[in-house]
């Protein structure tokens, strides 16, 4: 099948969906013959993903939220280079679980360093890669938070942090929607699941064709 490369992004605060959902795509776009890899970040290599584990686990305070930016930028300069970068050359579709503007939302309006800086440190870390098309996945921070601790795994260091942390993430990331109309797509993440998939599938296959 001939294609053109493709970057999707899926984002949103914790517990959204946007995880399930990006498995979702992957899964269909797969079986539909389309060539295809899904990643994350932080993490898709062996260096970003050792930086993961510094990043997501243990003590929600640990780490500095200007330290936090450029560990997060270091894993995605390397995760650029090294996976997403040599797909997109190959033509494939990329699924992309978080990309920059998770930076945005969380160290930016969330951690409340200068959001000039952080899409500048953005920028330097991916160079001319960007997305074409992100779904932003909108969920009410508290039912978010009670599903993503519900799921029973380590990586709970930013669930941890105070709801007021979370509803800047959110109001982040609306913000970010309404600046990137041609890009972001807002999804109610508390909406039926079969509901959520067939519209990602029918805009991704529109963006596909274009």
């Amino acid at each position: 099948m001939t294609q053109n490369s493709l970057l999707i992004t899926f984002e949103g605060g914790e517990g959204s969906g946007k995880t399930t959902q990006s498995q979702i795509l992957y899964n269909t776009l797969k079986e539909k013959g389309f060539e295809v890899i899904k990643t994350r970040e932080p993490g898709g290599t062996k260096f970003a993903e050792i930086i993961r584990e510094i990043l997501v686990q243990g003590e929600s305070n640990k780490i500095s939220n200007i330290s936090e930016l450029l560990l997060f930028a270091a894993a995605r300069a390397d995760h650029v280079q090294k996976v997403i970068k040599e797909c997109l050359k190959d033509n494939k579709i990329v699924i992309c679980d978080r990309f920059t503007d998770s930076t945005l939302a969380y160290q930016g309006y969330a951690g409340n360093l200068d959001l000039d800086l952080v899409k500048e440190v953005n920028r330097i870390s991916i160079g001319e890669i960007s997305p074409d098309l992100t779904f932003i996945f909108d969920i009410d921070p508290t039912l978010g938070i009670e599903r993503a601790l519900g799921e029973n795994n380590k990586e709970t260091r930013f669930e941890e942090k105070d709801i007021m942390y979370h509803k800047k993430i959110r109001d982040g990331y609306m913000d970010i929607a309404r600046d990137n109309p041609d890009r972001c797509v807002v999804i109610n993440g508390t909406i039926d699941i079969e509901q959520i998939s067939k519209k990602i599938l029918e805009l991704t296959l529109d963006k596909i064709n274009e």
